[in-house]
């Protein structure tokens, strides 16, 4: 195959292949990406309805405590007036309106009048009743003479300003205001008609449920005139000589109070709100919930002395109705996703108060998701018409590379080959290796950079030998194995972040002092890298050396290794360095220290610890002629542990920025005080680099462990 139809078939894979891969990710990515975004914003709708479903319920839980607290008030209210009505002289010629007045229409209150929130349902239509905000109406229940209630028909005459001063307290809320007596009377505030003749109010159960506590109580039944369901507060009252007088009560339509409740206008025509009856809960975990009022339908019922057929709801999903019943017994209110006639959708409940009916919201799912769905939707349209202009460009790609592989063949192909002559040569060790290639183009620049790699290999090359033989070197100039001392087992550990460390910790046998002598040196040297290796080895060999005439003086020591260090660097650099020397036979250990972090030491009689920080001055190669002090000694008893370290340990930090710190590593030592001073050793490594994790060692660790045996 010629080389023109390799490189158009080079080019076309170039150009038209990635332009593919290009598409078909950019088609996986846009529709990751919708995806992503729609369940991102799915979360998002789903959390904010959660948290304005919560506010709905918990907000409309207040309000009917605030609602009955107003009513109960109101009643109370509306007892007294009636008993002290009832103590006080009938007054002379009250102005009386009967229920068959309102009926008839012949002798009724002039401000009478229809009124939309009091209807009836006649002929299967539901219809506005006559009411009169100005008068009330009496009902004496057939086979009582008149006579028999007419004092008591005198003294409730005046109750219609009470009435209406507490109907006004919350129109929208209250429906009736009304006293019923043992005797038959039965007074009720707005006057209205629609009594049925054998309706006998004291067999109701609002009465006689009042009656038996002679409390206030709260009961659910059909109204008499307009068969709608009605919350009642009733409670008995008395006459002046305390027997009883009969029952006052309110009605209440709490289904008024739905309408209250503000829910997204795209969620409205689809959600469903109610209230339900509390009262199975207390008797264990319910199948159903009664409802009480559901938004949007009649609350009327035909037959108002039969007790009423509520309506129930439940969910197919057992568990979270289970969990959902055990939260409202339990006094709380929440939010969850359930099933709802077969239907996926979040239920929003309210907390269970004594006594007070339960809100339910529920909302399908899909429509509280759906700006999610229209939005993934929209992306998956979008990207399939890029993928429509995608196609025409690679058909112009495909028509350009072919023009291009046909005219520049030649052109292109003999500069590669001699660049990739050289490239073999140099891959076969030649750094000299030269491409001679002047075609003024990116393939001169390519062979410009090219043959600038081979010198630079070869120093790259040269260096990484040198640094290997410099690490070498350095281990070599550690300790290669720990002292011997009777009582003690002694070990050191030294892990550069580079090739070439800065840290160093050496063991120097002092014979000449005696038998069981030794010294302990730890440093840190600044920075890391060759120039840290060298001070590092500079320190250690004029330390050794200063040993031999200063061993047992060690303030003299530090004093002259200083002076040393300041000229050998001339103070820009310096070294923390902790110098200990150790009496075996008598235990003791003095010491003197250079700016490097105190020393450790667990006292096992007590378990506590201690910071050598006496003896503590300036790094060395500082300042010449400072001034450094010994300290010490300090006896070391069966158990005790010296730990010295450098600041690679407790500043070693995890992915999080928290530093490792003492605190972890002096409870690894009490944790681990039974072992060698070698797995001690390993141990505070292992534990630092397991707390580091992914990140990188940004410093060496160093340390050395005394351990008296």
């Amino acid at each position: 195959m010629k080389i023109r139809h390799k490189l158009m078939i080079l080019l076309l894979a170039i150009a038209i292949v990635p332009a593919v891969v290009a598409s078909v990710l950019h088609r996986r990515s846009m529709l990751k990406t919708g995806d992503e975004l729609a369940g991102q914003t799915r979360q998002m709708l789903i959390q904010n309805a959660t948290h304005h479903l919560r506010t709905v319920v918990t907000d409309f839980g207040r309000l009917v405590t605030q609602y009955k607290t107003v009513i109960e008030l109101a009643l109370a209210r509306q007892a007294r007036e009636v008993e002290a009505r009832l103590a006080a002289k009938p007054p002379g010629q009250p102005r009386l309106f009967f229920s068959q007045d309102y009926d008839t229409g012949t002798h009724v209150p002039t401000d009478l009048q229809t009124n939309e929130n009091y209807r009836k349902v006649v002929g299967g239509k539901e219809q506005p009743i006559p009411i009169s905000f100005g008068e009330q109406v009496f009902f004496v229940v057939k086979g009582i003479p008149a006579k028999r209630v007419a004092d008591d028909m005198a003294c409730l005459s005046t109750m219609p300003t009470v009435y209406r001063e507490l109907y006004k307290t919350n129109p929208s809320l209250i429906t009736w205001l009304y006293t019923s007596l043992e005797t038959g009377l039965h007074s009720s505030y707005p006057g209205h008609g629609g009594y049925p003749d054998e309706y006998d109010p004291r067999k109701r159960e609002w009465y006689t449920a009042a009656n038996e506590s002679r409390s206030l109580i709260w009961t659910l039944l059909p109204e008499v005139s307009t068969r709608w369901l009605a919350f009642t507060a009733s409670v008995s009252v008395k006459r002046f000589d305390g027997s009883l007088a009969g029952v006052t009560a309110i009605d209440v339509n709490l289904a008024k109070a739905l309408d209250t409740i503000a829910l997204p206008v795209a969620w409205r025509p689809s959600a469903t709100v109610m209230l339900v009856e509390a009262a199975p809960l207390t008797r264990g975990i319910a199948d159903k919930l009664p409802i009480v009022s559901l938004e949007g339908g009649t609350g009327h019922h035909e037959e108002w002395q039969r007790p009423v057929d509520l309506q129930f709801v439940t969910s197919s999903d057992p568990e979270r109705w289970e969990a959902m019943i055990i939260d409202m017994a339990a006094g709380r209110s929440g939010v969850r996703r359930m099933k709802y006639r077969g239907t996926d959708a979040l239920w929003a409940y309210g907390s269970h108060r004594e006594g007070n009916p339960l809100i339910l919201v529920i909302v399908p799912y899909e429509v509280v998701v759906a700006g999610a769905t229209g939005q993934g939707q929209l992306i998956r349209d979008t990207t399939f018409d890029s993928l429509k202009v995608a196609g025409l460009v690679i058909a112009g790609i495909l028509l350009a590379a072919i023009v291009v592989a046909i005219a520049s063949a030649r052109s292109v192909t003999r500069p590669l080959y001699r660049l990739a002559e050289a490239a073999r040569e140099l891959s076969e060790g030649n750094f000299e290796a030269h491409a001679n290639i002047r075609t003024g183009d990116e393939v001169q620049e390519l062979a410009d950079v090219f043959n600038q790699m081979g010198p630079q290999l070869e120093e790259r090359q040269r260096m990484k030998q040198a640094l290997t033989l410099a690490k070498q070197i350095q281990e070599n100039l550690l300790p290669q194995e720990s002292p011997s001392i009777e009582g003690f087992d002694i070990a050191g550990l030294s892990i550069p972040c580079d090739e070439i460390g800065g840290d160093y910790y050496d063991f120097i046998d002092l014979v000449e002092l005696g038998k069981g002598q030794i010294g302990i040196a730890l440093g840190d040297v600044t920075g890391h890298g060759i120039g840290a290796a060298l001070l590092m080895a500079s320190a250690r060999s004029a330390l050794r050396n200063q040993v031999d005439e200063h061993g047992s003086a060690l303030d003299t020591l530090f004093n002259r290794l200083n002076n040393y260090l300041v000229r050998d660097t001339g103070g820009s650099r310096f070294i923390t360095l902790f110098y200990g020397l150790l009496d075996g036979p008598t235990r003791r250990l003095r010491w003197i220290s250079g700016g490097q972090d105190p020393a450790l030491w667990l006292c096992r009689q007590t378990d506590k610890f201690r910071e050598l920080t006496e003896g503590g001055s300036v790094p060395l190669g500082l300042f010449e002629e400072a001034k450094y002090e010994q300290a010490g000694p300090v006896t070391l008893e069966h158990g005790d542990i010296v730990l010295i370290g450098t600041d690679g340990i407790w500043e070693a930090r995890n992915p999080e920025e928290e530093q490792f710190g003492k605190d972890r590593l002096k409870a690894l030592l009490t944790e681990r005080a039974d072992a060698g001073a070698r797995e001690i050793c390993d141990a505070v490594v292992e534990a630092v680099t397991t707390f580091r994790g992914i990140q990188p060692q940004q410093d060496d660790i160093t340390l050395v462990v005394i351990k008296s045996l």
